[in-house]
């Protein structure tokens, strides 16, 4: 089912609750719905942005197709500045954040988890996708002037 975008930073603050086999067809159904009209305008949505406190994202970056279940960063390299990043909670807001050139996570429920090895602006997706799901925004990422 579509439901609204959650633009309240505080709402958004919370962590997720790891997502079960049986919950997880309805809220991907209700991430896929809810990313269909406003997917020109970002790259991914995950469940607390819908209102849905689980851990669990949609990524759509170019023809990459990914569902993020219960995720994981493992590995992460490169730190770098990344220039204004948005996010479709906070509409018309771009800023420069810190985030990792490349990563490596762990995906999934149970002993089905696998390993997903990935760069560039793939990465930085992944990184604010799974950031929403441990109540982290953006804005959190904020890159500060190194002296």
């Amino acid at each position: 089912m579509k439901k609204n975008i959650v633009t309240d930073k505080i709402a958004l603050k919370n962590k997720c609750e790891l997502v079960t086999e049986e919950e997880l067809p309805s809220v991907l159904q209700d991430l896929e719905d809810s990313f269909v009209d406003i997917a020109k305008r970002g790259y991914g949505l995950s469940a607390p942005q819908i209102g849905i406190s689980k851990q669990v994202s949609i990524v759509r970056v170019g023809e990459v197709k990914l569902n993020l279940v219960n995720p994981e960063i493992i590995e992460k390299e490169g730190r770098f500045l990344f220039q204004k990043e948005g996010c479709l909670s906070f509409p018309g807001i771009y800023i420069d954040t810190d985030r990792y050139k490349e990563i490596t996570i762990e995906n999934g429920i149970g002993e089905n988890r696998k390993q997903y090895y990935t760069y560039g602006i793939e990465a930085v997706v992944l990184q604010h996708e799974i950031d929403h799901l441990s109540g982290t925004l953006f804005f959190d990422r904020k890159h500060r002037k190194r002296r």
